[in-house]
């Protein structure tokens, strides 16, 4: 069951990272429905840099219009680099103080279930604002901080990274296209954060297990999910709304209650 296990690591870590169901409320669940041991730190290291090379590929033509702001200092007068910045810092921040708490006392799975349906609630409510013609670059610092302030409550397991800046962004009349992407972005520094702090507990830790080539291999397994995920919602919410990962959320929710309360 070795390799099975990090393909199926691979596969739910690909599909789940950009769709507002939690990857992180899905990789609890994982852990709890098994008996495999913990595939430890590297390989979750491994497959988020699997789901952010997936994100950087799809969204490279936005990612090298944000690298040309800021080689050519352009950021300083359309701002929208500053402005996923400010986007950003609220939950590296919150982060830096909470994450090790989050991570000992609320990785449960009635937690998880609440949070599922709670979210999954509050973003049908946030998806039936009236959609308008608001483009991601034209955000405002204040849209930005809002945004910013919604990712805060991913720390949450259950409630989505992507599912709560979504609700943020279609709360603010984004579209359902510019909510996505603009959410998609806001991963980027974030994973990238996430990353430094994991290689950090690595680099200091001592009888960390390293399976370099199964993670490898969890981790390509995880890019190609990714990829495939993210063309499926964004091809979906072009002719539909949320609806499909609102109900997903919601029987999970209601199922997760029945089993653990």
């Amino acid at each position: 069951m070795f390799e099975l296990q990090y393909l199926l690591i691979g596969i739910l870590q690909g599909i789940t990272e950009f769709l507002p169901i939690s990857s992180s409320g899905h990789l609890v669940l994982f852990a709890k429905l098994t008996a495999w041991e913990d595939q430890g730190l590297f390989t979750d290291i491994a497959v988020h840099f699997g789901t952010l090379f997936a994100v950087i590929f799809y969204m490279r033509k936005d990612v090298l219009f944000l690298l040309i702001n800021i080689f050519k200092l352009e950021f300083l007068s359309n701002k929208i680099v500053l402005k996923i910045i400010v986007a950003t810092l609220p939950a590296i921040i919150v982060g830096f103080f909470i994450y090790d708490f989050v991570s000992l006392y609320f990785r449960d799975v009635r937690v998880i279930a609440f949070s599922s349906l709670l979210f999954g609630i509050i973003l049908y409510f946030a998806d039936k604002k009236n959609l308008s013609k608001k483009n991601w670059k034209n955000i405002t610092f204040v849209e930005s901080l809002i945004i910013g302030l919604w990712q805060v409550m991913a720390f949450i397991p259950g409630a989505s990274r992507a599912g709560v800046t979504i609700t943020g962004a279609r709360f603010l009349q984004f579209n359902r296209i510019n909510a996505a992407k603009f959410s998609m972005l806001l991963s980027i520094p974030i994973i990238l954060a996430s990353l430094s702090l994991s290689l950090f507990d690595i680099f200091f830790s001592e009888g960390e297990i390293i399976n370099i080539y199964p993670s490898i291999f969890a981790a390509s397994i995880a890019f190609l999910t990714a990829i495939l995920s993210i063309n499926f919602m964004m091809k979906l919410i072009q002719i539909t709304n949320f609806n499909l990962f609102i109900i997903y959320r919601i029987i999970l929710g209601i199922i997760l209650l029945g089993l653990y309360v």
